[in-house]
């Protein structure tokens, strides 16, 4: 019963983003429990503790693109639009133009690079995110950081990790779609 359920919340998951979820079914019938304690570190690691969702996006992908699985990827891609943060943003973020990014995603993209390099420069942008965020936007990036590294690493573990595919190629697929829905709307408004 309890496998049922798992089973049926990982298979909405997968049609609401596309993303194959047959790891953790596969999780799920090697043993239900562990599965169930993977799947509860998610409120955790998607947990932005009152940073706004542009720079957690922005730590979050740069770790994601770090673990080299495109999968998972575009599953971040995904829910940071969703989110509400500009395709063109993360297209710099994955085009290495961050510079031109907003000043609070900069930070955060330099603050998770920073974090996975174990950098010396780290306590010197601590103390910029500090200033910027408080104590509670430290953590809702340095969860960012973990949920970015956290399920590529586990996924490739278990055999099933495939490295970046093009996803900046599908991101710009996306713009181009998107620019044109927006046309048609515009068109016939």
């Amino acid at each position: 019963m309890f496998k049922r359920l798992l089973k049926r919340q990982l298979r909405k998951f997968q049609s609401r983003y596309g993303y194959d979820t047959l790891y953790m079914r596969e999780l799920v019938d090697t043993g239900e429990f562990g599965a169930l304690k993977l799947a509860l570190i998610s409120p955790f690691t998607d947990e932005r503790f009152s940073l706004p969702a542009a720079p957690y996006f922005a730590a979050k992908v740069t770790a994601a693109r770090r673990a080299d699985c495109g999968s998972c990827l575009k599953l971040i891609i995904t829910m940071a639009r969703e989110a509400g943060v500009e395709l063109e943003a993360i297209e710099a973020l994955l085009d290495g133009a961050a510079a031109s990014l907003p000043d609070d995603m900069v930070l955060a993209e330099r603050y998770a690079r920073a974090v996975l390099d174990n950098d010396p420069e780290l306590s010197d942008i601590l103390d910029a995110c500090q200033q910027r965020w408080g104590k509670a936007g430290i953590a809702g990036l340095s969860a960012a950081v973990v949920s970015g590294q956290l399920y590529p690493t586990f996924k490739r573990g278990l055999g099933h990790g495939n490295a970046c595919e093009p996803v900046l190629a599908w991101l710009k697929a996306e713009a181009a779609r998107n620019a044109r829905e927006h046309h048609a709307e515009t068109e016939f408004a």
